[in-house]
């Protein structure tokens, strides 16, 4: 069954599913409610800011009135279930205008108005003569696509579609496990008694079950004896030691020894070196190709970003400006005569350290004697490129990177094939503040970064979207264009830049270069200084929205500032926060280490959550414990369906997938 054979689903909606990562009735099974409404409760009105649900009965027609400009509202006069009146209010329906009559009973979810006393801030609206009482799920919104139209499709897919699990029905039995058909429907159209947690265990199980098969494959894969030979790895770490202005850390020296060990055994490395932000990930890296190039081979490091390749370039010709190593950089946008020149010292062995992009692991690229390869932020590259890597070398050693913490039970799942390395400890000591600022106090913060620049701060501004989306009058939200514009009415314009992905690669670079050399103060961007910005004065991060962000991702950004170990601060531009967002971003403020951060993440962040209900999302530990128990009984039944060679295969074939769909990023990353 394809998307375009669903009822309802033509060429416009399939585009806007593709758009969002689903292509097929697989993904669109597994797009996942990210909340429940629970229509079985409801509650009076109350000026609590609580979010709730009102059964209420409009005791007027619904009118629209105009605020400003285009902004324009539905207003409606309502009773409560206990005779309370109070007035609805809708932004950006006035759809609903029409909809909403003297007398119609309507069950509406929102909170009161925090500036007008009586008022209720409408977020979903249902009609009680066309409502089925219980849970219903809420999707994430896709453009075009309503939340009918996406509950339906699954639905149908449900109804007519059988799903395969390669669990054997004995095991099932055995482990007392949902059948995988159930495990989807009820999350999809949960009841009373639906166990949420129970469901996801299963699906789960079903995902690790081939992540563990290829994870065991790929050791295969990579573990090749080795035809290269290396000399004196322990001595050369000294004399890298030696090009170094600080000692390393504790744990970058302990990482170099794992990679000096790797490249001395007689088994190509393949390691993942994990660190937190800050902690001096790229040095260590470049040991190991201090110790190949020593050795008289070649070297490369691969970064996702031109902006973060350029910036490896410039450590490594610092780093090495005393050595005998031809150090280059490759990117997409290296072309003409230059790209030739490039091509031809790769290919003769002149160069020995290649940095780039991807553009490294193109065809027209030809190494001499490459024995040592690094991929900087692994979950941005996938296990395709590692033998990409693999086929271009002479069984090169492997390392990847990440900066992005991962709890030890993703980790064990995720990268299983891998050998890890971690760095928790940081050369210099962190000195960031974080705090919330709330709406009445943004203009303080502004005033305050004011002064701060005119003593030489750098700051950054980060948004979520580059441009504004229709939004709620009642929250601040900023893109990334509206900030730039708004800032350039309360500081000089000339000291403000704008950077987003959209821009060409050219004008990326030089809005960086300007911010690094100080011609710009303040950077507004969206994400993409989340990774691999080095500016090591910048000591003020502002992160508008931050509730729109995961927490690995604001500690990322929060990882921008305070570089060089000077006091920086952190603030969180946030308003009209509910309670589960505020939790979050108080940890995230409190807490500095990344790992901390992560299993936090993994404790808190439930597959769904349901609005006045504690039926899933709520108990801390649960996702955790639903990983933990789904990774120990798919590693007992992936050794039984090892004796059935053809489900074996099966279930590799299906890992294969899984990891070049990047399926890991999204697990990680979401």
């Amino acid at each position: 069954m394809e998307l375009l054979d669903i009822s309802g689903i033509g060429k416009t909606r399939k585009q806007s599913f593709e758009e969002n990562g689903i292509f097929s009735v697989i993904d669109l099974i597994n797009y996942f409610p990210y909340k429940y409404y629970d229509f079985s409760k409801t509650s009076p009105y109350a000026d609590d800011g609580i979010i709730k649900l009102i059964k209420a009965t409009a005791i007027e027609n619904a009118k629209i009135v105009n605020i400003r400009g285009n902004l324009k509202l539905v207003m409606c006069k309502m009773n409560d279930e206990t005779g309370h009146t109070f007035t609805a209010v809708w932004y950006n329906q006035i759809y609903i205008k029409s909809q909403i009559y003297l007398g119609a009973e309507l069950y509406l979810y929102g909170k009161n108005s925090p500036t007008k006393k009586n008022n209720f801030i409408v977020s979903l609206t249902k009609f009680a003569d066309k409502l089925k009482l219980g849970l219903l799920p809420v999707y994430h919104k896709i453009d075009m696509i309503g939340q009918k139209v996406i509950h339906d499709a699954i639905n149908e897919v449900l109804k007519t579609q059988e799903i395969s699990t390669f669990v054997p029905n004995k095991l099932l039995l055995k482990y007392n496990l949902l059948d995988l058909h159930d495990a989807y429907y009820f999350i999809h159209n949960p009841d009373e008694k639906t166990n949420f947690d129970d469901c996801y265990e299963r699906i789960e199980l079903e995902n690790f079950l081939p992540m563990l098969a290829i994870n065991e494959y790929h050791k295969m894969v990579f573990k090749e004896v080795k035809k290269q030979s290396y000399k004196q790895t322990e001595l050369l770490l000294e004399e890298f030691e030696h090009l170094l202005p600080y000692k390393l850390t504790t744990d970058q020296k302990k990482a170099c020894h794992d990679i000096a060990g790797d490249m001395s055994s007689r088994f190509s490395m393949n390691r993942m070196l994990q660190g937190d932000v800050g902690s001096g990930k790229t040095l260590v890296a470049m040991f190991g190709a201090f110790v190949a190039i020593k050795n008289g081979y070649q070297a490369t490091i691969i970064a996702p970003t031109e902006i973060l390749a350029r910036q490896h370039f410039e450590t490594a010709n610092k780093l090495f400006a005393s050595q005998n190593i031809n150090t280059i950089c490759i990117t997409g946008s290296t072309k003409g005569i230059e790209k030739i020149s490039i091509l031809n010292s790769i290919k003769s062995g002149k160069s020995n350290l290649i940095i780039g992009t991807h553009s490294v692991l193109s065809d027209c690229i030809e190494f001499k004697n490459l024995s040592y390869a690094v991929i900087d932020e692994q979950h941005k590259f996938g296990v395709e490129q590692r033998k990409m890597l693999k086929n271009k070398g002479i069984t090169p050693d492997i390392l990847v990177m990440s900066a992005t913490p991962i709890p030890r039970t993703l980790g064990l799942v995720l990268y299983g094939d891998l050998d890890i390395s971690k760095i928790i400890e940081r050369p210099k000591p962190v000195n960031i503040t974080t705090n919330i600022v709330i709406k009445s106090k943004q203009n303080d913060m502004w005033d305050y970064i004011k002064n701060r620049i005119y003593d030489g701060s750098k700051v950054y501004v980060v948004c979520a979207k580059i441009d504004e989306e229709n939004e709620d009058d009642e929250i601040v939200k900023f893109s990334a264009k509206n900030m730039f514009t708004f800032l350039k009415t309360k500081f000089d314009p000339s000291l403000i830049g704008l950077i987003h992905g959209k821009m060409s690669k050219d004008t990326q670079n030089k809005v960086i270069n300007d911010f690094k050399e100080g011609k710009i103060k303040l950077l507004v961007s969206t994400t993409i200084v989340e990774v691999g910005v080095d500016v090591p004065t910048a000591d003020i991060m502002v992160i508008a929205t931050p509730e729109k962000f995961g927490l690995a991702t604001l500690h990322q950004l929060r990882g921008r500032i305070g570089r060089d170990g000077s006091a920086s601060f952190c603030f969180c531009l946030a308003d009209n926060l509910n309670e589960k967002s505020y939790d979050r971003i108080n940890y995230f403020k409190t807490h500095q280490n990344g790992f901390d951060i992560a299993e936090y993440d993994l404790k808190t962040r439930g597959a769904g959550s349901v609005v006045g209900t504690n039926q899933h999302g709520k108990d801390n530990g649960m996702l955790d414990k639903i990983l933990s128990l789904s990774y120990s009984r798919a590693r007992e039944i992936l050794e039984e369906i090892k004796k059935d060679i053809s489900l074996y295969q099966k279930v590799l074939e299906k890992g294969e997938q899984m990891y070049n769909s990047n399926v890991i990023s999204k697990i990680i990353l979401n």
